[in-house]
């Protein structure tokens, strides 16, 4: 029977094979159930752990695990662990823990320290862009002869560079071509560029030009200014005095500056700034405040000579001589300064950042890379470029690449002893295409990432069981401790307070009758300290 390639009905075609394990020791029997010496350790090592070589802190926990465990029983005779509520709770945990057995964290969190040591670091950049012509972003896709044209246009102008004109005569060459802008773009951070051009200008070094770099917007030739060390960010207050019209003469921006001048002047003499913002500040939304506004770093979008003015402020209470900007002209106050926020504060907000962007698969890749060792992963090129030439002709989510792609039967990767064609692929890229690439080749590439991701998932998924010997272990810890929560709460925890202690002692005394216990201190005595 032809194999069904949906990856979210994967584990239901796989079978795992079952391992014989060799019988552990038993270090203790509870009401008939087994307590495995793998288990004992386990929980042991829980907490401050138990010091083995300590004679009463091992009678001690034996006594409170052997105690825990006939609770758990007497909650099972109870049938509470047949409830669907207790099944959804741990069914809940099983999914959470799961989850962290799916990731690297090692090998995210190197990741996470990579990106983190990019904002130490700030270029400043110039930038000519070729962008797609209008009527392709029109048609939402875009295919390699689409692209032609405008790559040896900007290689055509990368060579002019070469061979002698600046960077920036070049771009002033392109003033009337509505196809291609030419910008100081500034000061550059991360997350603010498509993933491939970001990487491409963290690789550069002052001076250095770059041969056109394609991206889901068309093609870029990036200049890199300097390179300088992250200041941090400030936080000043300002007074705006705006230009009178959007198009101001040359009579009314001197007019505008001199009215800017003239409350400089009053600042310098000592006139409280805040109250100043308030009388005369055009912001009327921050003059309430004084003047004041949300720290800012470089490369945040603040219009550049405020920035650029903002951080030239050495001290506390400094304050600037009017700022020309393209609304008026500005007086600042710096107010205070920030350092840059240690890697334990800002990692959070970096992994939403990267989760939320092309950066997603760097986080996966160090699983990836180990599940795809542990599992024999293999890839087949050669069937995958046959894939990409008709990506060349046709948008993978063409009806006429889907019908050809059906018909195509060359094993595509295999995982353990199980293979997937070029046809399970474009069954998988018909229900699950999601990628906002416009350019064909990277459209099909984004889904084959999650193809490939999807296929690794699954695989360890049925594997975690056999292979991790604390899934289960943490499962089984989950299991007695919802069960010993909800008996608890049942027969202590809901009646009074001063009745509590007295409800445990005969509680504890009922499990001891009721239930028969046997202790193998043979083997517990044989533990080394954990």
């Amino acid at each position: 029977m032809k194999k069904i390639c949906l990856l979210f009905a994967l584990v239901g075609l796989m079978t795992a094979v079952e391992s014989k394990e060799k019988k552990e020791p038993v270090v203790m029997t509870v009401a008939g159930k087994e307590v495995p010496l793998s288990e004992f350790v386990f929980m042991a090592k829980q907490g401050n752990g138990v010091d083995f070589k300590n004679k009463e802190s091992v009678k001690e926990f034996v006594e409170l695990y052997k105690i825990m465990k006939l609770k758990v029983v007497d909650a099972e005779a109870l049938t509470i662990h047949q409830a669907p509520k207790f099944s959804a709770e741990l069914e809940k945990l099983g999914l959470q823990l799961q989850a962290s057995f799916l990731i690297d964290k090692s090998g995210q969190e190197e990741v996470l320290r990579a990106m983190y040591e990019r904002t130490k670091i700030i270029p400043e950049i110039k930038h000519i862009y070729f962008r797609y012509p209008q009527e392709l972003y029109q048609q939402a896709y875009i295919l390699t002869h689409d692209t032609v044209a405008l790559y040896e246009k900007a290689l055509a102008v990368w060579q002019r560079i070469q061979n002698g004109e600046s960077f920036e005569e070049a771009g002033d060459s392109f003033t009337n071509d509505d196809d291609v802008l030419y910008f100081e773009l500034g000061y550059v951070m991360p997350f603010q560029f498509p993933k491939k051009l970001e990487d491409y200008i963290y690789t550069m070094n002052p001076g250095d030009i770059s041969k056109p770099i394609r991206s889901r917007h068309g093609f870029h030739l990036i200049k890199v200014d300097r390179i300088m060390p992250n200041p941090g960010k400030v936080q000043i207050a300002h007074i705006l005095t705006e230009y009178p019209s959007k198009e101001p003469s040359d009579d009314e921006i001197e007019e505008t500056r001199r009215k800017s001048e003239a409350i400089y002047q009053k600042a310098l003499t000592g006139e409280d700034f805040t109250e100043l913002a308030k009388a005369f500040s055009d912001d009327t939304i921050n003059a309430r405040k004084g003047g004041l506004i949300p720290e800012f770093g470089l490369g945040m979008n603040v219009i550049s000579s405020i920035e650029k003015a903002a951080f030239a402020l050495e001290n506390m209470g400094d304050i600037s001589k009017p700022v020309q900007s393209s609304i008026g002209f500005h007086v600042l106050k710096l107010i205070g300064r920030k350092q840059e926020s240690p890697f334990e504060e800002v990692a959070g907000s970096i992994y939403e950042s990267m989760v939320h962007t092309d950066y997603l698969f760097d986080l996966y890749h160090s699983f990836e890379e180990k599940t795809k060792e542990r599992h024999g992963f293999v890839f087949y090129a050669g069937a995958y470029e046959e894939l990409k030439r008709m990506a060349d002709e046709k948008f993978p989510i063409d009806t006429n690449f889907i019908n050809r792609g059906m018909q195509m039967e060359k094993n595509l990767v295999r995982c353990d002893t199980f293979d997937w064609t070029q046809a399970d692929f474009i069954r998988y890229l018909q229900i699950k295409h999601r990628s906002a690439q416009m350019y064909s080749l990277d459209f099909m590439q984004d889904v084959f990432n999650d193809f490939v991701h999807e296929i690794l998932t699954e695989m360890e998924k049925r594997s975690i069981e056999k292979d991790y010997p604390e899934f289960n272990l943490t499962m089984q810890s989950y299991y007695d401790g919802t069960l010993l929560f909800e008996i608890s709460n049942k027969r202590i925890w809901s009646r009074p307070p001063e009745e509590q202690e007295q409800l445990e002692a005969e509680w504890v005394r009922e499990l001891n009758e009721k239930y028969p216990v046997t202790i193998n201190w043979k083997v517990i005595k044989k533990i080394k300290n954990v």
